[in-house]
């Protein structure tokens, strides 16, 4: 007979409906597509039912189903008439290879509790015996001093020895039941996560004949994500920068995914979706009308433009030699070859997406009026090929660690700048040049002349190339002039007031750079941030 295929509208009941037979199972997780901000989970399951309808139970599944999500299939000659969820409060769920070791741990605790206090009892008991024997002579016979002394003697040692190993008991009794109550409460949390209602779907079909259905069930779930993360490594300052791009997955939907196939995409189903709209905008004299909820709506609606990532090979093999990047429409879904795991707890869990290689080109920078130190960065062009992501980064020059930074290209120039860390051979300074500065009392006006030397000394073996920064104040009232003197060749870049010298400095050499600038303004007048 010919295989006929039907897939039915799912429809979605608070009750389930009558059926003439039930089925339970558990579906095996295939797939987790893991978004931004949740993931859409994917299930499958084979059955043989029989002529006639059925209620097929599939349970264990994740919490928090988005039941609009929901989208079941079916593969066999039946037809689909509902599907209903439900949660299930009475089915005991799986105990977790956590809760299992845990509860083992706990049992034999209990059980050396039980055996100290076991020894405890005939300890006691012992003692007791010695105390009601004590009495060691008779009417008939008397005591030597020398029994008298033996039995003395025996009896403190016999005493003194069952109090120590009482209180040897006693102490490791004290010191089990403290692991036994942090067992208990770290057993309470789990069981309180675990002990939630078994989330089913029931799908009901009819079937003409006894037949076998492969049923497909996904669902989204927000409960669960992930973000980029970045390790930036520079070996050495004449190679390029080596960017690995990671993602922390993180998930807590009451079911681990264990040894599935997880595919990252960088679309976020819970976005609103919604275009945005331009509504009138009316002006009048002295007040005006903006529709601002819906400006703000709108702000929030904008998407972020596709991303075109590309991969290219590493000089060593990495997990990222294993991901797939599939360009979408409007994301980007990088796909591993290998499955991976993901508990459901919580925490981060790195998988690796792609190796980059990014030219880069390296300076040093200094800003004397902030920091008396030169920092080497490193400008990396090309990057925005790979559209990455917003994310913080980790940075590794010359295999060491050197701190944290954030990559947001979103905001970012064609030039990507970050610094790798100071450079204690190279020393800074900024001194005020007393002879020239100086206060003028004009008419009505006062004029203030501020000069500075900036020094620059280079403790290397080797020539350096630095960009020092100083900055020249802005006006913001026409009452206040600005007026640059002297900046020894520097460039002045009048917007924002920045001064800016590509010094070379040789091996062990010093240069020196004058910086000087005037403002004039009312006498009677004082100026903020001066």
């Amino acid at each position: 007979m010919k295989r006929k295929i039907f897939v039915l509208l799912v429809m979605l009941f608070t009750v389930p409906l009558f059926a003439a037979s039930e089925i339970t199972l558990k579906p095996c997780l295939d797939n987790v597509k893991v978004f931004l901000n949740g993931a859409e989970l994917t299930h499958s399951a084979k059955v043989k039912i029989d002529k006639g309808v059925t209620d097929i139970v599939l349970s264990g599944l994740a919490g928090g189903i988005d039941r609009n999500s929901l989208n079941v299939a079916a593969k066999g000659d039946a037809v689909i008439l509902s599907v209903v969820q439900r949660f299930d409060y009475l089915r005991s769920p799986e105990k977790t290879p956590q809760i299992k070791a845990l509860e083992d741990s706990l049992e034999y605790l209990i059980k050396k509790v039980d055996l100290s206090k076991n020894e405890i009892d005939v300890l006691n008991i012992e003692m007791e015996l010695l105390l009601a024997n004590k009495k060691i002579g008779s009417d008939q016979k008397n005591v030597t001093v020398a029994e008298l002394q033996s039995m003395a003697e025996f009896f403190r040692k016999r005493l003194n020895d069952i109090k120590t190993q009482q209180l040897i008991l006693s102490t490791d009794i004290k010191k089990l039941q403290k692991e036994i109550d942090r067992i208990n409460k770290q057993l309470a949390e789990l069981n309180n996560k675990a002990n939630q209602p078994v989330n089913e779907l029931i799908v009901t079909v009819s079937a003409k004949n006894s037949t076998t259905l492969e049923l497909s069930a996904s669902y989204i779930i927000y409960n669960c994500g992930w973000h980029p993360v970045y390790d930036l490594r520079v070996d050495k300052i004449d190679s390029p920068a080596k960017l690995s791009y990671k993602a922390n997955v993180w998930q807590n939907s009451s079911l681990n995914w264990d040894d599935v196939n997880i595919i990252l995409s960088t679309r976020n189903p819970n976005q609103n979706n919604n275009k945005p709209e331009l509504y009138p905008w009316f002006i009048d004299f002295e007040r005006y009308a903006v529709y601002k909820d819906r400006m703000g709506a709108m702000e929030k609606s904008v998407a972020a433009a596709p991303l075109q990532l590309q991969a290219i090979v590493s000089e060593a093999e990495t997990m990222a030699d294993y991901i797939s990047v599939d360009q979408k429409q409007l994301s980007v879904e990088f796909e591993p070859s290998l499955k991976y795991s993901i508990p459901s707890d919580g925490k981060p869990h790195t998988v690796s997406i792609q190796d980059h290689t990014i030219k880069a080109s390296y300076e040093y920078y200094a800003a004397p009026k902030l920091d008396n130190n030169a920092f080497l960065v490193t400008n990396l062009t090309g990057w925005s090929e790979f559209n990455l992501l917003p994310g913080q980064a980790n940075i590794y020059f010359e295999n060491s660690y050197v701190g944290e930074s954030y990559i947001n290209p979103f905001t970012s120039k064609d030039t990507l700048t970050i610094s790798l860390g100071r450079d204690q051979n190279i020393s800074v300074a900024r001194e005020v040049l007393k002879d020239f500065t100086e206060d003028k009392f004009l008419s009505s006006d006062i004029e203030r002349i501020f000069a500075y030397e900036i020094k620059i000394k280079n403790n290397k073996n080797m020539p350096v190339k630095i960009l020092v920064e100083e900055q020249v104040p802005i006006s913001k009232n026409e009452d206040i002039e600005v007026k640059v003197i002297d900046i020894s060749d520097g460039k002045y870049f009048e917007k924002d007031g920045k001064v800016k010298w590509i010094i070379e400095v040789g091996p062990e050499k010093s240069i020196s750079k004058k910086f000087v600038y005037s403002i004039r303004y009312p006498k009677d007048k004082v100026i903020q941030n001066l």
